[in-house]
């Protein structure tokens, strides 16, 4: 194995790692500092695809200002305008806002983790051996 491909491989691994972890910190990040809000449906549109895309607004129980955040890929919309909902954000502002039935539904696992750490380890042992 070249240089040049263990280096692309090895960067394309570290990226699918870092890419992964990003997602598990902000999943952690409204598990463990999340703030539970009320948020209120202010606008639905359709995106390119058909999906409806929904807007909400919270307020910040610190500070006191109103946040707007978008919720996307509902093939119905779950709320009508003006209703509220149950809504998770992130006072260190970390994380974006999710609503909480949508965040329960994601799982904190790193998928990707999964394969790039095995084809890194191959390709270093690849490399290594001098294949």
């Amino acid at each position: 194995m070249s240089v040049w491909a263990y280096v692309v491989i090895a960067a394309a691994c570290v990226g699918a790692l870092l890419l992964d972890l990003r997602g598990v910190r902000i999943y952690r990040a409204l598990r463990v500092r999340g703030v539970s809000v009320k948020a209120r449906c202010v606008g639905i549109e359709k995106d390119k695809s058909g999906q409806y895309v929904i807007k909400l607004n919270f307020t910040n129980v610190q500070d006191g200002r109103v946040y707007q955040f978008k919720e996307a890929n509902y093939k119905t919309p779950p709320l009508e305008i003006g209703e509220e909902s149950d809504a998770l954000y992130d006072p260190a502002g970390y994380a974006p806002a999710s609503l909480v039935s949508r965040h329960t539904l994601k799982r904190a696992f790193p998928y990707l983790s999964c394969v790039a750490l095995p084809l890194l380890a191959a390709a270093t042992l690849a490399f290594a051996s001098g294949f």
